[in-house]
């Protein structure tokens, strides 16, 4: 993507925080729907993977402000940066 004007990249960077921001409050929807299910039926974890090509940006963004959200109520939480751990 090739942006010209200061305004246009604001633009670009607005767009992509929103839909950002969109697709985290889905994940944290989706597994706070679906969580206290897989506890009823004794599952000792849940694995969320996310992943992009690279894992620097927004893949870490979101594991990590994911991860954050569920461990204020599960203190059993672990995030874990595959990419950043070589």
């Amino acid at each position: 993507l090739h942006v010209r004007s200061r305004r246009q990249r604001q633009m670009c960077i607005r767009d992509s925080h929103s839909i950002v921001q969109k697709f985290t409050w889905q994940i944290q929807t989706f597994v706070q729907t679906w969580l206290p299910h897989l506890e009823r039926n004794n599952r000792s974890y849940l694995t969320i993977a996310i992943g992009c090509t690279g894992g620097q940006h927004r893949s870490v963004y979101l594991a990590q402000t994911i991860g954050e959200s569920f461990a204020m109520t599960h203190p059993n939480v672990k995030i874990r940066h595959r990419e950043q751990e070589k």
